[in-house]
């Protein structure tokens, strides 16, 4: 019987400790794309050393401006990590300070466009441009 109560108390113990050597931070899954097109003019903000939303779908012709909500610099860089990437659309800004804005027209149909701040790793952001639905 001491055996059993031991054994019992060991299963117990060892699955209430918390788990031990992961050394992978919990990573929200990305949020979905919102589709703002048909709209001439999107907001985006750089806020809490990311860019929200991450990912927009927008028409051609399609003003963004990117304002920064933070209390740091950002900067919008050109990302070159994919295949199909539209080539430069100008938003090669240096800082753009808390309170600034920085404002791009995606013209080019088909086109994604990668980007990201390159003074906070892991903000990053796509401009999708399709054709109204």
């Amino acid at each position: 019987m001491k055996r059993v109560l031991v054994l019992v108390a060991t299963m117990l113990a060892v699955a209430l400790l918390p788990s031990c050597g992961s050394s992978k931070p919990k990573v929200a899954p990305p949020q979905p794309a919102v589709d703002y097109r048909g709209k001439k003019q999107v907001d985006l903000f750089a806020e809490d050393n990311l860019f929200s939303p991450a990912e927009v779908i927008v028409s051609p012709g399609t003003k963004v401006t990117w304002h920064n909500s933070d209390q740091v610099a950002h900067n919008i860089k050109k990302s070159f990590d994919a295949l199909d990437f539209g080539g430069p659309f100008g938003a090669d800004v240096g800082e753009f300070g808390p309170g600034a804005t920085y404002s791009f027209t995606f013209k080019k149909l088909g086109t994604n466009y990668y980007y990201s701040c390159t003074i906070h790793t892991g903000m990053n952001g796509r401009v999708r441009v399709e054709k109204s639905s």
